[in-house]
């Protein structure tokens, strides 16, 4: 409890105090958005694994780092053969994997025990939480720290969807993942990462969940048109006072995947991270500490409990046909 309240306000404070990108800074867009983010040194570093192991691998010169964290029942006699959910997750800016320990106790909590198997006797699922990169993109409200490179939209050259890609290889290399059923959670930066990253991969990803994220294409400074090719279903938890991600965003996103009858469902948050009314709306004044607040504070189990309930009944397609679908393009 005291590490996590400790990392919220450090958070929250870097939130406060780091400018920006500024608005007159030139960026060259392209179809792909905006180019690479640059990244500054130290690039990564060696993140901590509670309870787990840290995976590592050199890409172009810069290790990157995750980590994976197995079931309780994984490690039990008698699951020889069994295979497992996997759930990548994906952090915000300025944070690390290690945020998934403290500010993600609710979700981590329930890696042991959550049902997200077809197999009644499965209980639980992985979780690889792979490191972004530190870097100053043009697109961050947040400044130098670790993110995501969610402004370069190019599935094919991005290398932290490359380094994801690397990641979940190597785990599924292991034997354990049911891979029918591998799941990408983002929070903040790593919500609108997961979105790309679920789509990009959308014949390996079976569908996403989001918290405090909302429709990567229309991030500025380089908005490109939204592309798919398969409507990999979404689950959104949505914050009503958001300082990083306010409610009129997320409520663009809503609308869009509605006029697209995408599969898809949210929750709306209040201040506690408690799921409330579908149709509640933000308070008429708040300040910005709340609105940091809501943004770092992160859905209580319940909530959370709700989202993986929809990734459980949204696996893979089972045919190849569904899940190469048909190319997609929309302004």
């Amino acid at each position: 409890m005291a590490r996590g309240l400790a990392e919220l306000k450090s958070f929250a404070t870097t939130l406060f105090h780091s400018p920006a990108t500024p608005a007159g800074t030139a960026v060259t867009c392209s179809v792909d958005g905006a180019p690479p983010m640059r990244t500054v040194e130290p690039v990564t570093f060696r993140p901590r694994a509670d309870g787990g192991e840290v995976l590592s691998f050199v890409q172009e010169g810069v290790t990157r780092y995750a980590c994976l964290n197995l079931p309780a029942q994984a490690s039990q006699p008698g699951n020889a053969g069994r295979k497992w959910p996997l759930l990548i997750h994906l952090h915000g800016s300025r944070a690390t994997p290690a945020s998934l320990y403290s500010l993600g106790k609710s979700l981590y909590g329930l890696h042991d025990t959550a049902a997200l198997s077809s197999d009644p006797e499965v209980r639980g699922f992985l979780m690889l939480s792979p490191m972004g990169r530190r870097a100053r993109p043009a697109g961050a409200l947040t400044g130098a720290g670790f993110h995501w490179d969610e402004w370069y939209r190019n599935p094919t050259d991005n290398l932290d969807a490359l380094a994801i890609d690397h990641f979940l290889d190597e785990v599924v290399a292991r034997g354990l993942v049911d891979t029918d059923r591998i799941y990408v959670f983002g929070w903040s930066n790593g919500a609108y990462m997961a979105a790309l990253y679920g789509m990009w991969r959308a014949n390996r990803i079976a569908s996403i969940a989001q918290y405090a994220g909302a429709n990567p294409w229309t991030r500025l400074p380089c908005p490109v048109p939204m592309t798919w090719t398969r409507r990999v279903p979404i689950t959104l938890m949505r914050n009503l006072c958001d300082a990083l991600v306010p409610y009129s965003t997320t409520q663009e996103w809503i609308e869009t995947l509605q006029a697209r009858n995408w599969p898809f469902e949210y929750q709306s948050l209040d201040l506690h991270g408690a799921a409330t009314a579908p149709d509640a709306v933000p308070p008429a004044h708040s300040s910005k500490l709340r609105g940091l607040y809501e943004h770092v504070r992160w859905p209580n189990q319940a909530a959370f409990e709700k989202a993986l309930s929809f990734l459980a009944r949204n696996p893979l397609p089972s045919s190849d046909s569904d899940r190469a679908g048909h190319s997609q393009l929309s302004a």
